[in-house]
């Protein structure tokens, strides 16, 4: 009775009504467990360096687009659509690719995996169909590794957690001024906007983008921590990705159930993508404008998490 419930739960949060025709095989059978993992955050906090090191490593199978969207209802096909084309048409020229850019080749499997997520764009949600995503996993270990998970209203916080209460959640940390900096200069460099200094166009983002909402580090952090079990949530820090890569990925893998011995194939530990971001340095306005809105979770990350949080503060004087 017990399970009944949680998925009475989950069902009237996510919704389920009359599936469309023609659902793609992999998501009408076999089980419905779900992902071993999900990183909900934060946006531009190494998300990025954890897909590699884990899609790399023997131990796990990892999806062929590091980012499912799915809780978010805002999958992206436009990544996924472009490599479920290419791979249709033939793996060998997409695969020599890929290895030569640093990611996993693709299987004969990923073509109908790509099918799948493709097809479940804008159907309603249904958590068993997500869980099928993860079943190519095999003996592996799998997840979904989504930062903008980290915002999701609070009710699909809690019912995420309840539909997959043997999951481990992760959330990557970064100090809160310094992680808005970098996304908005992604978000600026997409865009293409021009006085990227400018308080006036630091200010347009802040007013109408995610950025503080993703800064929110402690209520973030919070929402997912308190939603299930404790041991169930972990936290590490974007800093020891800087300073102490070999010990981060020690950490992160051990928590995940993996084993960190195990090399991720001929990646080094701190192999980080080449940034795309556009360049721009925060001027004195634009520092100060940031650390007013942002002091207070600067302050609360440094008592509550300690470690690397709690050098933050003397950076901006507090």
């Amino acid at each position: 009775m017990a399970v009944s419930l949680l998925g009475l739960a989950a069902d009237r949060v996510f919704g389920r009504k009359p599936r469309s025709a023609g659902a793609p095989a992999l998501l009408t059978s076999g089980s419905t467990r779900g992902p071993d993992f999900i990183c909900v955050g934060a946006q531009k906090g190494g998300t990025r360096w954890l897909f590699d090191q884990l899609s790399h490593h023997p131990d796990f199978w990892m999806p062929a687009i590091k980012e499912l969207h799915y809780f978010n209802e805002n999958i992206h096909v436009k990544w996924a659509e472009p490599l479920y084309k290419k791979a249709r048409f033939g793996l060998g020229r997409l695969n020599r690719k890929r290895v030569r850019t640093n990611m996993r080749p693709l299987g004969p499997e990923d073509v109908p995996w790509l099918e799948a997520l493709i097809w479940l764009r804008g159907e309603s949600l249904d958590l068993d169909s997500y869980a099928r995503l993860f079943n190519l996993r095999g003996d592996r270990l799998s997840g979904d590794i989504t930062p903008t998970y980290s915002i999701i209203a609070e009710e699909k916080v809690s019912a995420a957690r309840r539909r997959f209460p043997d999951a481990k959640f992760i959330y990557l940390a970064r100090e809160p001024i310094e992680r808005f900096w970098s996304h908005y200069r992604m978000i600026a460099g997409q865009q293409k906007w021009q006085d990227l200094e400018d308080l006036a166009t630091v200010e347009h983002f802040i007013q109408t983008g995610s950025g503080l909402r993703h800064s929110a580090l402690t209520r973030n952090v919070a929402r997912w921590r308190d939603a299930g079990r404790a041991d169930m949530f972990g936290l590490f820090f974007f800093d020891d990705l800087r300073t102490d890569a070999i010990g981060l990925r020690r950490n992160v893998l051990s928590f995940l159930g993996g084993d960190p011995n195990k090399p991720s194939g001929a990646l080094a530990a701190g192999f980080n993508r080449k940034s795309k971001e556009a360049k721009a340095v925060m001027s004195a306005q634009v520092r100060e404008r940031l650390v007013d809105l942002l002091a207070d979770d600067i302050r609360a990350a440094a008592t509550e998490f300690g470690g690397p949080a709690s050098t933050w503060p003397k950076k901006y004087g507090l």
